[in-house]
């Protein structure tokens, strides 16, 4: 009895874990957006300056994916277990404690790409993790009290802890052989941590092959096929949590460069006369700021109106929200090039920058409208049945297409038309309008619908209560027939 008081809903450790990899996936953006901007404001050249950094652009691609993957490792783990004992949090925590490290593994990597040491703290850290949870794999499914009940009551635990156990080393092993390659070849360490990204195919792939060998050919065949992309889905409610918190360290992250490099100096008040004039000469960056915290904040409500009526992800939707989250990571970068090239527009860097942007928004948007439209594809399987209506499908596509085509639009336009950042910064705040005009002709059009369907009901509940009225007097009138041919 002492010991089950010691074990607690798993809730709580859950959303802090989310917290955790929410956080730790979005600030790595934030050296980036910190020095290696500044090295790009330096050049006085966007397009050479963006060239510098391009490297560091993708190693954050990386470093993203492979948080978010780690993350969704532990959401496949946790998604058995009803209950935890201390020993589950403390190992927890210690898998949250070794991914904060990561955004200072990736600045090093960032940094220093051929370099062993670099390679080997990144990926000794992906390696610990993995440890930890195979220490809670062990833990929870050799005290099945802390399963659900359909994962304890049904198959072997012991076939499910091996599988489980698979499920968290293949990442750790591939991160071993990448440290220990990276001392003779740089080159052959990257590629083990390119394969670090398509983990889930390769684990997929040696589960096949073990049943395979083991003459269970017809099953291996079938972990491999396809369809197990759409066909296995999960609840949303941890991918919600996740996506808020990237949503929202996002959005506040753009504000901290402000915070930094925009407060006026007494030396600047002085030099300008006033703080107002001071605060002026920083009006396109705050004009970018807002621009951009309208973007994010309606990025995140296309994400919220779209898992209203998403009950159930699958692995597609699952890679079409990372993607989302991905670029949507780039923003506070593209906030600061777009306030500090904005304004150039003799030397063509302002319509670079603005640009940069769009293809940015573009991408984090259009990953949304994927992610729907393969939802829809399955809607009998991860969609509400209030989705499952052409009205509601329709305004669905029509809001999540809103940000792709205005975003290609203004790419397009840059090659023709020179482009400041405030007509960008514009039109993204401008897009408040366009999503409330929408909802209103939604709610017109719902209204009229449903003022529609009560008028048919009305007539029909008219015709029906005439029925019997209809049958008294078609009664009567045969009762007179008959009564007169009778005479």
């Amino acid at each position: 009895m002492a010991r089950e008081d010691h074990i607690n809903p798993s809730e709580r450790s859950l959303a802090y874990s989310d917290a955790i990899f929410a956080i730790v996936a979005t600030i790595m953006i934030l050296p980036l957006s910190g020095q290696a901007v500044q090295g790009v404001a330096g050049s006085k050249d966007l397009l050479a300056g963006l060239l510098q950094i391009w490297f560091k652009l993708l190693i954050y691609a990386l470093a993203f994916i492979l948080v978010s993957s780690t993350w969704d490792t532990h959401t496949r783990l946790f998604r058995h277990i009803e209950k935890v004992n201390e020993t589950i949090v403390l190992l927890n925590l210690g898998v949250l404690m070794v991914v904060t490290f990561l955004p200072f593994a990736f600045l090093m990597i960032a940094e220093y790409p051929r370099e062993p040491v670099a390679i080997s703290m990144f990926c000794g850290c992906i390696a610990v993790v993995g440890i930890f949870k195979a220490a809670i794999v062990w833990q929870v499914y050799n005290r099945d009290n802390l399963l659900k009940d359909e994962e304890a009551e049904t198959g072997n635990l012991s076939s499910k802890r091996r599988r489980a156990l698979l499920m968290v080393m293949v990442k750790p092993i591939l991160a071993v052989i990448a440290a220990l390659v990276s001392i003779g070849s740089i080159e052959t360490a990257w590629a083990f941590l390119i394969l670090m990204m398509v983990e889930p195919a390769l684990r997929q792939i040696g589960e096949a092959v073990y049943h395979c060998v083991r003459g269970k050919t017809r099953y291996g065949l079938k972990v491999i096929r396809p369809s197990r992309l759409v066909s296995e889905t999960a609840e949303t409610s941890r991918l919600s949590c996740f996506s808020d918190g990237v949503y929202s360290i996002v959005a506040t992250l753009i504000i901290l460069d402000i915070c930094v490099n925009n407060v006026p100096t007494a030396a600047h008040v002085q030099m300008h006369g006033s703080v107002v004039k001071a605060l002026s000469q920083d009006a396109p960056v705050f004009l970018s700021y807002v621009g951009t915290f309208v973007t994010v904040c309606l990025l995140w409500y296309l994400h919220h109106t779209m898992f209203r009526h998403i009950r159930a992800q699958n692995s597609i939707v699952l890679t079409c929200n990372k993607m989302a989250l991905l670029f949507a990571g780039y923003l506070p970068i593209v906030f600061k090039l777009t306030g500090q090239f904005g304004k150039e527009v003799g030397t063509g860097n302002s319509s670079l920058a603005v640009q940069v942007n769009s293809v940015v928004v573009f991408l984090a948007s259009v990953w949304l409208l994927a992610m729907w439209i393969t939802a829809s594809c399955k809607k009998s399987e991860t969609l509400h049945s209030s989705a499952h209506t052409t009205m509601a499908n329709m305004f669905m596509v029509a809001h999540l297409c809103i940000y792709p085509v205005t975003s290609l639009v203004i790419f397009c336009l840059c090659f023709f038309v020179p482009i400041n950042s405030d007509v960008i910064n514009w039109v993204q705040i401008g897009m408040l309008g366009v999503f409330i005009l929408l909802k209103l002709i939604r709610n017109l059009a719902q209204k009229r619908l449903e003022n529609g369907k009560a008028k048919i009901s009305k007539d029909k509940n008219r015709q029906l209560s005439e029925i019997p009225a209809n049958r008294e007097s078609f009664r009567a009138m045969h009762e007179g027939a008959a009564a007169t041919a009778y005479v």
